[in-house]
């Protein structure tokens, strides 16, 4: 067409450590990177996460998914749809905070009536497992502190025969979007989405989402269980390992030459010695 432009408009939104998130023109191109904090990629499971929160909570709809790497760009991708609104900083709001902590609370409470087929004890059993299989393939040298806090966990695992949830297992500030003051637009990345216990996800907003953290309210709308949310803090600081073990890991292998994942595997592995000194309890 007369002045039409034929080349697309092709922007990098995320320099993380994870998947390379493209923007082209109106939709979001995520690529598997070949090593990184969250191997092995699969589009398809982010997908399938994405494909079943149509409805419940705002997020983006999937457009394709290549998971063979014989295709133009050379890797598996997914294409979704673009969420309305921007990602903020945590520290970019300066105004109208209880109105941002009410709106994630209340998407992250929809997002927990979605129940599961298992229960939260088999949920917190099979991820355990998948833990350590991360941990026994990925793990550059044995680390005494994490297979001793996989025992504590396994040990003090709550008795909870409660359906289980779809968790998002990276709910936090950052993977919000906003189109106004508390108004949310979409929730973002859900490779990590899993089914398990809610408490789960409100022990990881506590840790890794500042000052938008989820509280006991009415806005979540559930119980929060106190001895369960202590029992995730851990559970989730211990999993969160697993992705400095994997950054390291796809260093070494030379499957990504980037050194940032060199150096969170060797902060991952100081941090292990003093974050988990409960395990001896």
């Amino acid at each position: 067409m007369d002045g039409a432009n034929p080349h697309p408009r092709v922007e990098r939104l995320s320099r993380g450590f994870s998947w390379v998130t493209l923007g082209v023109d109106d939709v979001i191109v995520r690529v598997a990177p070949s090593g990184g904090s969250l191997d092995p990629y699969d589009p398809e499971v982010e997908a399938a996460n994405l494909r079943r929160m149509e409805g419940v909570v705002p997020a983006p709809r999937v457009l394709a998914v290549q998971s063979e790497a014989n295709n133009p760009i050379g890797r598996p991708f997914g294409v979704h749809t673009r969420v309305a609104g921007q990602v903020l900083r945590l520290n970019e709001v300066t105004e109208g905070q209880p109105e941002y902590i009410a709106a994630a609370a209340q998407a992250l409470g929809e997002l927990h009536n979605l129940t599961a087929p298992t229960t939260v004890a088999e949920a917190y059993d099979a991820e355990l497992d998948s833990t350590e299989a991360v941990y026994q393939r990925a793990a550059p040298d044995r680390h005494p502190e994490f297979e001793a806090a996989l025992v504590w966990l396994r040990a003090h695992r709550p008795d909870c025969d409660e359906p289980a949830v779809w968790c998002h297992g990276d709910f936090r500030f950052a993977n919000l979007s906003w189109t106004g003051p508390g108004k949310l637009g979409g929730i973002l990345d859900w490779e990590r989405a899993w089914p398990g216990d809610p408490m789960c996800d409100v022990a990881f907003t506590r840790r890794f989402s500042g000052w938008c953290s989820i509280d006991d309210s009415a806005d979540y709308g559930h119980r929060l269980d106190q001895e369960r949310l202590a029992y995730a803090a851990r559970f989730e600081r211990v999993r969160s390992f697993t992705a400095s073990m994997r950054a390291i890991r796809a260093w070494l292998d030379g499957r990504s030459d980037d050194a940032r994942l060199l150096t969170i595997g060797r902060r991952g592995e100081e941090a292990m010695k003093t974050e988990l000194d409960w395990a001896a309890d």
